[in-house]
């Protein structure tokens, strides 16, 4: 419905122009310039639409799941621990994880922190 709507729109602002261009004296750029406004408005329109549809769905989604209840919650002291994954999610830190670099040949140690 809102494809619909946007597209008559636009063909009825593209009848406008024309109406508009076609009894004037050359192309007048008042007109054109108040076609190219009133696109760029009709495509935030429909983008505002879309949105505002897109959140009436999900707030129905929301609600049809509320009403057909959560199930129970588990508390976090008896929930089992996720298992550990590869080196990204490591428990241990950078530090102990990173190879030890060699020392490089002709600088000498200035300070300590």
């Amino acid at each position: 419905m809102v494809a619909m709507v946007f597209g008559l729109g636009v063909l009825a602002l593209i009848g406008a122009l024309a109406v508009l261009i076609g009894r004037s004296d050359g192309v007048p750029p008042l007109p054109v310039f108040g076609g190219l406004l009133a696109l760029v408005i009709l495509i935030l329109l429909a983008g505002a639409c879309l949105a505002l549809i897109s959140l009436a769905v999900s707030a129905r989604r929301a609600l049809r799941l509320l009403e057909q209840g959560a199930p129970e919650a588990v508390p976090m002291d008896e929930a089992e621990p996720a298992p550990m994954q590869g080196p990204p999610f490591s428990p241990y830190g950078l530090a102990e994880v990173a190879a030890p670099r060699p020392a490089r040949p002709g600088r000498v140690l200035v300070a300590e922190r």
